[in-house]
């Protein structure tokens, strides 16, 4: 049987990109090629990213037989075949690096270029970048990296994995939200997504960060694949490519 993909994406406003929705597009054209079938939600006019994000988790829990949810955000770019990237690596959490929406012409960016990366994309910093990409060997298994934390901007969840949060932390069900008309189900959502005080280093941690300590903390593991290549739309489109940055050792100083 196929992978069944559940798409969730957060579009406060209810507004997407025109790359993103190519994207959706181009994706259910092709994902019968690459052996998967999909399902999409968006959820819009939730400007609370944390609530937006434990509702579509609910909403992949309860209401879909998918077996894979898939975050991905309103300004991604991406392809049929990065989620069959993803799909391939077989890890419960495992993500890709996307830009910043910014280029930074700095002293980082100019070490960068003198060990061999091109200006195009030694100004861009990525969501998610850390230590262990620098690191040699720069990659492992066609450029997948065990990390600590990954993005939400484009971010697939086994099943199980979420079952096994779900588990670990009883404490994070709730019965409803402050919404007028909603009548508590059956099935409570639990706020997996919600940001948290990381207790060892006093780090405040973002949703998508504060997700992956809570999966770490239950023993599993966050994987990135270096070798997906998506964009990321704001005043401009700023397309990555991981895969060029260079290990620390040939940076000169």
């Amino acid at each position: 049987m196929s992978d069944h993909i559940f798409i969730a994406t957060p579009c406060y406003g209810g507004l997407v990109t025109q790359t993103y929705m190519q994207s959706v597009i181009g994706c259910m054209s092709e994902a019968g090629a690459f052996d998967f079938r999909m399902t999409l939600s968006m959820l819009g006019n939730d400007a609370l990213i944390t609530r937006c994000r434990n509702t579509l988790v609910h909403q992949f829990m309860t209401r879909s037989d998918a077996s894979h949810l898939l975050f991905v955000d309103a300004d991604i770019g991406f392809t049929a075949a990065d989620i069959a990237s993803l799909l391939r690596a077989e890890k419960p959490v495992i993500g890709a690096l996307y830009p910043l929406r910014e280029h930074f012409w700095d002293e980082v960016t100019t070490d960068l270029i003198g060990a061999g990366e091109t200006p195009g994309t030694a100004c861009l910093r990525y969501v998610g970048e850390s230590d262990v990409m620098r690191a040699t060997p720069p990659y492992q298994d066609g450029g997948l990296l065990r990390v600590a934390y990954a993005g939400t901007g484009f971010l697939m969840i086994a099943r199980a994995a979420i079952a096994n949060l779900i588990t670990a932390y009883p404490q994070t069900r709730y019965r409803r939200i402050d919404a007028p008309l909603q009548p508590p189900g059956p099935d409570a959502p639990h706020a997996l997504f919600d940001c948290m005080i990381d207790p060892a280093s006093g780090t405040y941690l973002s949703e998508d960060f504060a997700f992956c300590q809570r999966f770490r903390d239950i023993g599993g593991e966050i994987w990135i694949d270096r070798s997906i290549r998506l964009s990321h739309t704001g005043p401009a489109a700023f397309t990555g490519n991981p895969m060029v940055r260079p290990p620390r050792q040939e940076i000169p100083r």
